[in-house]
């Protein structure tokens, strides 16, 4: 008498006897598991954002201190001429004054000066007063000094030191 073994139905049968308490933690655990992992990815991608979103604005800041001090150093190259550099008394402190001598003898005045925490610009004749409602606003600043180095013109605003060469000290050429 021989004995067939149908090794797939022993297999299903040692299958259906298997603890439920194991198939149901192996479950637990899968889900468990695919939890961490989307957290864990979920938590990157918040710090990368965070992270990018920083540095895009530290550019935005260092992009708008730039361009207010290429303002400033465009507006004092523009009037850079042999012996135009000067100081005044502004309406708040010290004023850089930049003459021009027009070709009919008459000289005018750029200055540029702290008002009402802004640094104006004022273009008016040699010598007249201070007139600050006619001025125009440069950029927004509490604080504006200078200091001449030689060649070398030193602009100190909030935004920090913008350094200007004039060219009309180099070499003694207007």
């Amino acid at each position: 008498m021989s004995v067939e073994i149908d090794y797939n139905a022993v297999a299903a049968y040692e299958r259906s006897k298997a603890p439920r308490g194991k198939v149901a933690n192996a479950r637990t655990f899968t889900i468990v598991l695919l939890a961490v992992f989307f957290i864990i990815l979920m938590s990157g991608l918040a710090i990368g954002v965070a992270m990018y979103q920083a540095v895009a604005n530290n550019q935005l800041e260092t992009n708008a201190a730039r361009m207010q001090a290429g303002l400033l150093a465009s507006n004092v190259h523009s009037n850079d001429t042999a012996s135009a550099l000067g100081t005044g008394n502004g309406p708040e402190g010290r004023a850089l004054v930049l003459t021009e001598h027009g070709s009919d003898g008459d000289s005018y005045e750029m200055r540029m000066y702290l008002y009402n925490g802004n640094i104006v610009q004022e273009y008016s004749t040699a010598g007249s007063a201070y007139n600050p409602e006619r001025a125009q606003a440069l950029i927004a600043s509490t604080t504006f000094d200078f200091e001449l180095h030689g060649d070398l013109l030193v602009i100190y605003t909030d935004q920090g030191a913008t350094n200007i060469a004039l060219r009309s000290y180099q070499g003694g050429a207007a």
